[in-house]
């Protein structure tokens, strides 16, 4: 499943996206775990999402969100007998942002980790190397609309564990799965490449040009490489097939603005 995030139009994508949020974003939500009883109710007036949890007849959660919630779902991430809820919320807009929580139930109280916000990306949850825990698995958003459309954007991948009560980014192990995605990138380089692609003067916009494509699709590379410790080897691909007169500016923009150094 994780190949879906690497080959899916992103137009495609960002359709299936708004298809899933127009049709979800004003369900109630009702959701059982034990003798829990999860309850979301949106608040089509007021733009606010209400979200209570109650034990039999006692409220043990009760709190307002400006984001929409779009589904409560349990799982045992960490194979440790004892499930985490997952509550995903969007902030609404046709480019932004889901967001993703994971909440454990103690003493009748709840608590919700910090989340893993994948801006306009969804993700996939899965076990993907079959040790008994489960990945949340998705995209990097960073570079949508950074150096041209966001059809014409790409991403590098982002894989989070569920550890010590907390999400953490485990891209890195997964080198296999990373340079699946640096390979597939490079595919789409050649289109350029190949045939050759035209440069813009020093100071001139590049956004929706050939030249801000292929910076796309360089900067998704570098992030993939510096996932894995290698972000030197996503620099000297830039040496190598990007020489247009802003390349250092480029360079400078992903190491400074991106922190990929």
């Amino acid at each position: 499943m994780l190949r879906f995030f690497m080959v899916l139009s992103q137009t495609v994508f960002l359709f299936l996206i708004l298809i899933n949020i127009t049709k979800a974003q004003f369900d109630d939500i009702k959701f059982s775990y034990g003798d829990y009883v999860f309850a979301s109710k949106y608040d089509t007036a007021e733009f606010t999402t209400k979200l209570r949890i109650k034990k039999k007849d006692k409220t043990i959660f009760n709190k307002l969100y400006y984001d929409r919630i779009l589904s409560i779902k349990d799982y045992d991430l960490n194979n440790d007998g004892k499930k985490e809820i997952l509550i995903e919320m969007y902030s609404g807009g046709a480019h932004c942002c889901t967001s993703l929580y994971a909440g454990e139930i103690s003493g009748d109280r709840f608590v919700l980790s910090d989340p893993i916000s994948w801006g306009n990306s969804f993700y996939e949850i899965e076990d993907i190397d079959n040790d008994g825990k489960y990945e949340i698995a998705g995209v990097n958003d960073m570079f949508a609309y950074a150096f041209t459309n966001y059809a014409e954007s790409r991403f590098s991948l982002l894989i989070y564990g569920y550890e010590k009560n907390k999400f953490t980014d485990i891209t890195g192990r997964f080198p296999s799965v990373v340079n699946d995605n640096i390979n597939g990138l490079r595919e789409d380089l050649r289109q350029y490449t190949d045939t050759g692609f035209q440069c813009m003067e020093l100071n001139e916009d590049t956004f929706n040009t050939e030249a801000g494509a292929v910076k796309a699709i360089l900067a998704a590379i570098v992030a993939d490489y510096s996932s894995l410790n290698e972000t030197s080897k996503g620099y000297e691909l830039v040496d190598s097939v990007y020489n247009c007169p802003d390349k250092e500016s480029f360079k400078l923009s992903l190491k400074n603005d991106f922190h990929l150094k």
